[in-house]
């Protein structure tokens, strides 16, 4: 496989056989790497593939827990409880085409890799485009467990400066996630997405910074800062962000407290995929990466929305 630009643009000019070579498993990989590090929420989610030849995919939640009968008296019938509790949440995956065309002669006279820095931009964008869907469906979630302001605010209208992110916030948050049956596992551990504003009201909070301790041999996630009572805190600047909140010019953000794997969640119809070609007759190289995916709440009393201001 040839490894620099200069030789790959020295074999092109005569013959597209050389692209061949790095269209394969090695650039997939390491589109999938560089991109699976900026998808702060996906690691988070339940992800799920659609089968091939299918359109949609439905996943099977539970809307309830069902009380079934128990019966104790020797040699009586059993009453069977029917269930009615199964409810689903359809995925459609759209296709998104995303592509870059680059000209033979910037590649050879440019003294940087103009080709590894292309591929790395469009994985970026791949990433931000998916970690942007998943907050956009989290923040619209219509029935979440609750939705919870700074400081002593009931409305964004009544937000004031000052109702930062803080950590009674986040404790009064956890409280709605149990009281709807979710408990905090190792799998699937409750899990809060804040702003960068947002991590800076916590890392001047001494109560913060004294608990947000790991153990030695505890996996950090990607963006994450530390742990709260045992939920995992990870920064993101997908969070959504306003700035016309209380009189009509505070700026703020949503921040979304959910129990992972169960909030929300992917379908794929096609993962990430890379392409590239040579078109001698325009003297371009083409870098095309494609997608058809998804993203949607699952259980939405598995979400706390806390609408903070910034300052």
């Amino acid at each position: 496989m040839k490894q620099t630009v200069k030789e790959l643009a020295n074999e092109t000019t005569t013959s597209s056989s050389g692209i061949s070579t790095v269209q394969g498993k090695e650039w997939l990989d390491f589109i999938m790497k560089t991109a699976e590090k900026k998808m702060y929420f996906q690691q988070f989610a339940y992800v799920a593939n659609v089968a091939k030849g299918n359109k949609d995919l439905a996943v099977p939640i539970a809307t309830t827990n069902v009380s079934f009968t128990s019966i104790s008296t020797e040699s009586t019938e059993r009453t069977l409880t029917e269930v009615t509790n199964l409810n689903t949440v359809t995925f459609t995956p759209a296709t998104s085409k995303l592509g870059a065309a680059i000209s033979k002669d910037v590649v050879q006279t440019s003294q940087v890799d103009v080709i590894k820095f292309v591929r790395e931009q469009i994985a970026y964008d791949a990433a931000l485009k998916i970690d942007t869907a998943f907050a956009t469906a989290i923040a619209a979630a219509s029935s979440p467990a609750a939705t919870l302001y700074g400081g002593d605010a009931t409305t964004t209208g009544t937000l004031t400066e000052g109702d930062v992110i803080t950590t009674d916030l986040v404790a009064k948050a956890q409280r709605y996630l149990k009281a709807n049956g979710w408990v905090s596992e190792p799998d699937r551990p409750f899990v809060l997405f804040i702003p960068a504003v947002a991590e800076e009201a916590f890392l001047k909070d001494s109560q913060f910074t004294n608990a947000a301790e790991y153990g030695t041999n505890e996996v950090v996630m990607n963006g994450e800062i530390g742990k709260y009572i045992g939920i995992r805190i990870i920064v993101t600047e997908q969070c959504t962000a306003a700035t016309n909140w209380g009189s009509g010019s505070l700026a703020g953000h949503v921040c979304f407290l959910v129990k992972s794997k169960v909030a929300y969640g992917i379908a794929y119809r096609e993962q990430p995929s890379l392409d590239f070609e040579y078109k001698k007759d325009e003297a371009t190289y083409y870098v095309y990466l494609d997608m058809a995916y998804q993203c949607k709440t699952l259980q939405e009393n598995a979400i706390v929305l806390i609408k903070v201001a910034d300052a």
